[in-house]
Protein backbone atom coordinates (compact mmCIF):
# COMPACT_ATOMS: atom_id res chain seq x y z
CA UNK A 1 0.00 0.00 0.00
CA UNK A 2 1.50 3.19 -1.10
CA UNK A 3 1.03 6.48 1.11
CA UNK A 4 2.21 9.93 0.34
CA UNK A 5 2.52 10.57 4.12
CA UNK A 6 6.04 10.98 5.54
CA UNK A 7 7.47 8.40 7.64
CA UNK A 8 9.37 9.97 10.49
CA UNK A 9 11.69 8.08 13.65
CA UNK A 10 11.53 10.12 16.99
CA UNK A 11 14.46 8.95 19.08
CA UNK A 12 14.68 9.31 22.55
CA UNK A 13 17.97 9.17 24.78
CA UNK A 14 18.94 9.58 27.78
CA UNK A 15 22.66 10.68 27.75
CA UNK A 16 25.02 9.89 30.29
CA UNK A 17 25.56 12.14 32.87
CA UNK A 18 28.33 13.65 31.14
CA UNK A 19 28.13 12.61 27.48
CA UNK A 20 26.66 14.46 24.58
CA UNK A 21 24.76 10.60 23.30
CA UNK A 22 27.74 9.77 22.17
CA UNK A 23 26.76 6.00 23.23
CA UNK A 24 24.00 6.58 21.00
CA UNK A 25 26.14 7.44 17.87
CA UNK A 26 25.87 4.08 15.78
CA UNK A 27 22.22 4.23 15.94
CA UNK A 28 22.06 7.76 14.61
CA UNK A 29 24.28 6.80 12.01
CA UNK A 30 22.11 3.94 11.34
CA UNK A 31 18.99 5.87 11.35
CA UNK A 32 20.75 8.54 8.67
CA UNK A 33 21.25 5.47 6.56
CA UNK A 34 17.58 4.58 6.48
CA UNK A 35 17.27 8.13 5.11
CA UNK A 36 19.04 8.04 2.69
CA UNK A 37 18.04 4.66 1.37
CA UNK A 38 14.33 6.16 1.86
CA UNK A 39 12.59 4.21 4.22
CA UNK A 40 12.48 6.77 6.43
CA UNK A 41 12.20 10.68 5.32
CA UNK A 42 13.07 12.82 8.99
CA UNK A 43 14.54 11.55 12.06
CA UNK A 44 14.77 13.74 15.55
CA UNK A 45 17.02 13.45 18.35
CA UNK A 46 15.29 14.17 21.86
CA UNK A 47 16.39 14.10 25.08
CA UNK A 48 15.22 13.39 28.77
CA UNK A 49 16.34 12.28 32.09
CA UNK A 50 16.31 9.26 34.08
CA UNK A 51 12.43 10.44 35.12
CA UNK A 52 9.75 12.70 34.43
CA UNK A 53 6.79 13.46 36.75
CA UNK A 54 3.80 12.24 35.85
CA UNK A 55 1.46 12.76 39.32
CA UNK A 56 1.77 17.22 39.47
CA UNK A 57 -1.64 18.58 37.85
CA UNK A 58 0.76 21.14 35.51
CA UNK A 59 4.63 19.83 34.16
CA UNK A 60 6.70 21.62 35.50
CA UNK A 61 8.87 22.83 32.27
CA UNK A 62 7.77 22.47 28.23
CA UNK A 63 10.15 19.89 27.70
CA UNK A 64 8.52 17.89 30.41
CA UNK A 65 4.70 18.26 29.03
CA UNK A 66 6.05 17.27 25.80
CA UNK A 67 7.22 13.98 27.14
CA UNK A 68 4.42 13.02 28.98
CA UNK A 69 1.99 13.99 25.88
CA UNK A 70 4.68 11.86 23.79
CA UNK A 71 4.38 9.07 26.77
CA UNK A 72 0.25 8.93 27.15
CA UNK A 73 0.56 8.92 22.93
CA UNK A 74 2.89 6.03 23.56
CA UNK A 75 0.83 4.20 25.95
CA UNK A 76 -2.35 4.11 23.74
CA UNK A 77 -0.73 3.37 20.70
CA UNK A 78 0.40 0.24 22.59
CA UNK A 79 -3.41 -0.24 23.98
CA UNK A 80 -4.55 -0.15 20.69
CA UNK A 81 -2.16 -2.73 19.43
CA UNK A 82 -2.40 -4.77 21.72
CA UNK A 83 1.52 -4.60 23.05
CA UNK A 84 3.19 -3.61 26.38
CA UNK A 85 5.94 -1.23 26.80
CA UNK A 86 7.74 -1.98 29.68
CA UNK A 87 10.82 0.30 29.13
CA UNK A 88 8.00 3.29 30.03
CA UNK A 89 6.04 0.96 32.53
CA UNK A 90 8.71 1.64 35.98
CA UNK A 91 7.36 4.22 38.09
CA UNK A 92 9.15 5.72 40.89
CA UNK A 93 8.58 8.11 44.15
CA UNK A 94 11.28 10.56 44.37
CA UNK A 95 11.51 13.97 46.43
CA UNK A 96 11.51 14.14 50.18
CA UNK A 97 12.65 16.33 52.76
CA UNK A 98 14.50 19.35 51.10
CA UNK A 99 13.52 17.30 47.42
CA UNK A 100 10.05 18.53 48.31
CA UNK A 101 7.30 16.68 48.80
CA UNK A 102 7.46 12.86 46.95
CA UNK A 103 5.86 12.43 43.98
CA UNK A 104 5.09 9.58 41.19
CA UNK A 105 7.47 9.56 38.14
CA UNK A 106 8.24 7.33 35.11
CA UNK A 107 11.66 6.17 35.02
CA UNK A 108 12.31 6.89 31.31
CA UNK A 109 14.21 4.38 29.08
CA UNK A 110 18.51 5.22 27.84
CA UNK A 111 16.54 4.85 24.29
CA UNK A 112 13.08 5.02 22.51
CA UNK A 113 11.86 5.34 19.04
CA UNK A 114 8.70 6.27 18.02
CA UNK A 115 7.91 5.88 14.25
CA UNK A 116 5.23 8.22 13.07
CA UNK A 117 3.31 8.16 9.15
CA UNK A 118 2.54 11.35 9.08
CA UNK A 119 1.27 12.45 11.93
CA UNK A 120 0.03 8.64 13.51
CA UNK A 121 2.49 6.44 15.66
CA UNK A 122 2.88 3.45 13.47
CA UNK A 123 5.08 1.55 16.33
CA UNK A 124 7.48 2.27 19.26
CA UNK A 125 10.68 0.31 20.39
CA UNK A 126 11.05 -1.32 22.33
CA UNK A 127 7.86 -3.21 23.03
CA UNK A 128 6.66 -6.52 24.25
CA UNK A 129 3.90 -8.71 22.62
CA UNK A 130 3.08 -12.46 23.91
CA UNK A 131 6.21 -12.60 26.04
CA UNK A 132 8.41 -11.82 22.57
CA UNK A 133 10.15 -8.32 22.33
CA UNK A 134 11.25 -6.33 20.07
CA UNK A 135 13.93 -3.59 20.80
CA UNK A 136 15.38 -0.69 18.60
CA UNK A 137 18.38 -2.79 17.32
CA UNK A 138 15.82 -5.64 15.50
CA UNK A 139 13.76 -2.62 13.76
CA UNK A 140 17.15 -1.60 12.56
CA UNK A 141 18.35 -4.65 11.66
CA UNK A 142 15.14 -5.95 10.03
CA UNK A 143 14.91 -2.45 7.88
CA UNK A 144 18.53 -2.67 7.42
CA UNK A 145 17.93 -6.61 6.07
CA UNK A 146 14.67 -4.87 3.99
CA UNK A 147 16.62 -2.98 1.93
CA UNK A 148 19.83 -5.12 1.71
CA UNK A 149 22.23 -3.20 3.90
CA UNK A 150 24.94 -4.81 5.10
CA UNK A 151 24.64 -3.65 9.33
CA UNK A 152 27.92 -5.03 9.74
CA UNK A 153 29.52 -2.01 7.92
CA UNK A 154 28.16 0.85 10.45
CA UNK A 155 31.15 3.89 10.18
CA UNK A 156 30.87 6.51 12.64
Amino acid sequence: MQTNETRKAELWIRPIRDGLGEEHQSLVVRLERLINEGLLDDMCIRTWDHDVDVESDVAPTKRDALIRERLAECEQWAQTEDVDLPSIEEHATVGSGRMGPSHDTVVLPQTLVVLFRGEEIEAVYPYERDGQKKTVADWVEDAESFLGIDNEQVEV
